[in-house]
Formats: C-alpha cells, structure tokens, sequence
C-alpha cells in the first residue's frame, strides 16, 4: 500500500469512497455532504472538492493505493484532506461554503449553519492556543468498506502527524466514534469525548450530530 497525492482524475472515485465509507451512520456527515448516495449528491460533491483541493494550497488531499500483483492495476483504498490552519474556520457557515448552492433547502441551510457553529469551536480553541503557528486538521478521512482494517486509514492519519512533528505543531481531528481505534493508533488521544452538535430547540427532533474531539502533540524529531 503507498500513500500518494490525490489527483483531480482521482475525485469522483473519493466521492464515492466517501459516501460508502460513511454510509448514513453520522448525522453530520449527511448533512455536511447531502444525499452523498445519490447521483446530484455526488456531483455536488465532486464540485465542492475540486473547488476546495484548487483554491486551498494549505491543504493536502491524499489518497492510499494498493496494487494487485497478478495485473498491476491500482485501486484506490482511502481518501484523506490535512489542512495546516494558522487562522480559525469563520463560525459562520456562508463564509466557508456556497450555501445556496450545497443546501438549496432553507431549513436544511440553517440547520447546517447551527451545526457548523459548534462545530469550528475546538478547533478554533487549537488554533488561538498555538500562537501563530498553527495545527495540522484532518479535516476528512474515508476509508472504502472492503478496505477497512487494513491499514490504510492508519497511513492516512500517520501522513498528518509526522506531517505536523516536522513543523513542530499539534493535530487535531472532529472523530466519529467509528474511527475513534483508528486515531488513537496513530497516537491522538480524546479531548471532548461526547462533542455534541447543538443546533437548538427547532431542531430538537433531528437525530443527535455528536463527535469525538481527539489531540496529539507534536514529538520532537529526535524521540
């Protein structure tokens, strides 16, 4: 297996990666990523990753492959997106995203945007605490079902930290209890363990969004 660089010809396959990998089991993911299972959801997707992966030098979007002997083809197993973050995401959603564009629904929009409030606080908590020089984010790791428990998550996430102790910061991460074994593999450890997504009374009926906010300090190189 080989950790690569992510390629614009690459996208589409991530997309659905990322759909399959997280089927319907979080309620963040499939609000962040609308209908990700269908055909619109997945075009959707493919647009706003390809916007991201141009316009964003600071984030570095990978991708694990294996290679079967007997042909030589490559599949792609895993996808992961590690931005170096100086500045704090903005709290308010229509500053990071197209919202009209992603959530056309206007209580779909606000429900996102409530979410998204919370959300960006422990991060943004990481990033004032550095001072400056900033935390590595892995920001979206997905893993295909049949490649699950292989390794290939545990290279993705290891890329980032070895990424952030050669810049000497800390890595952070928004969890989902599903991948919780697979950070802590990689040396992160749980500072929120029951990070909950309030989006408030109106949506009190919505299945509960909640995370795991996990850490790793930066080890120093010759350790």
């Amino acid at each position: 297996m080989e950790i690569q660089e992510l390629l614009d010809e690459d996208i589409p396959e991530c997309c659905e990666i990322i759909s399959k990998s997280f089927g319907h089991n979080e309620e963040f993911v499939d609000i962040y990523f609308p209908n990700h299972d269908t055909p619109s959801g997945q075009a959707s997707l493919v647009k706003r990753l390809t916007e991201w992966k141009h316009s964003t030098p600071e984030s570095k979007f990978l991708k694990s492959v294996i290679t079967y002997d007997r042909t030589g083809r490559k599949f792609i197993t895993g996808v992961a997106i590690w931005t170096l973050m100086k500045e704090p995401p903005p709290p308010e959603l229509e500053k990071a995203e197209n919202v009209g564009e992603v959530w056309p629904d206007k209580e779909d929009r606000e429900y996102m945007s409530r979410l998204w409030e919370t959300y960006v606080i422990p991060r943004s908590r990481a990033i004032h605490a550095s001072e400056g020089k900033g935390v590595y984010v892995l920001e979206l790791l997905a893993v295909h079902p049949n490649a699950q428990r292989a390794g290939a998550g545990t290279a993705l996430v290891k890329w980032g930290t070895q990424a952030a102790d050669e810049q000497g910061v800390k890595s952070v991460v928004e969890s989902t209890k599903l991948a919780r074994r697979c950070y802590e593999k990689a040396g992160m450890q749980i500072e929120i363990e029951d990070f909950i997504l309030d989006a408030g009374e109106k949506f009190s009926g919505k299945r509960k969004a909640s995370l795991i906010f996990m850490t790793r300090d930066p080890v120093p190189r010759d350790k």
